[in-house]
């Protein structure tokens, strides 16, 4: 396999040793897995890194002081990426943000693009217990990427976009739901 990568997301009762999403093929895997509490994640990123994955990527919701602590987690073995979002997106997560913190019922995408993913069979989609969703779906490239988060725009209020190498793929992405008003996060790396 010439990649394995695991996507890390917060999610209230959700067990760090359990795959939410897998996407494997000749391209190599790529698995999702969500922590309980945020605490949680250093201890993953080093149980990982001691297994073999090659490379880690964090959920915008972990934040920078969290990233660092991953990176540090990770002894420096594998890079680190995590979610940040662009000047263009800023005020639609505040708005997310303060949402959230409200309580009230969202529904967000992490579109994942990994090399031969199918879109309609990589996907997985949990409903929360107050109302809204989170959809994990894998995406053979930016371009695909584009189309079904142009697809998803109206019933989303986040979407984050993994396994890109930067602004470049993530750029369609904006585009795709720029009217429709959804803050797009992009992954930044750090070793």
């Amino acid at each position: 396999m010439s990649d394995d990568k695991v996507i890390i997301y917060e999610e209230t009762g959700a067990d760090p040793e359990t795959d939410v999403l897998v996407i494997q093929n000749a391209s190599g895997r790529t698995r999702v897995r969500a922590v309980g509490d945020p605490a949680q994640m250093p201890e993953l990123v080093t149980g990982l890194v001691a297994e073999g994955v090659d490379h880690v990527e964090l959920c915008g919701g972990f934040g920078a002081r969290r990233h660092a602590e991953a990176v540090r987690a990770s002894g420096g073995g594998v890079p680190v990426g995590a979610i940040y979002y662009g000047f263009e997106s800023l005020t639609g997560v505040a708005s997310f943000k303060a949402r959230f913190e409200a309580g009230q019922a969202l529904s967000e995408a992490f579109i994942i693009v990994h090399e031969g993913a199918d879109p309609s069979a990589d996907r997985v989609v949990l409903d929360k217990d107050g109302g809204g969703s989170t959809t994990l779906v894998g995406v053979p490239d930016a371009a695909a990427a584009a189309e079904v988060a142009g697809k998803m725009a109206a019933g989303l209020q986040l979407i984050e976009l993994y396994g890109t190498p930067g602004p470049d793929a993530a750029e369609p992405v904006i585009r795709a739901v720029e009217t429709a008003g959804v803050p797009v996060g992009v992954i930044a790396h750090r070793r």
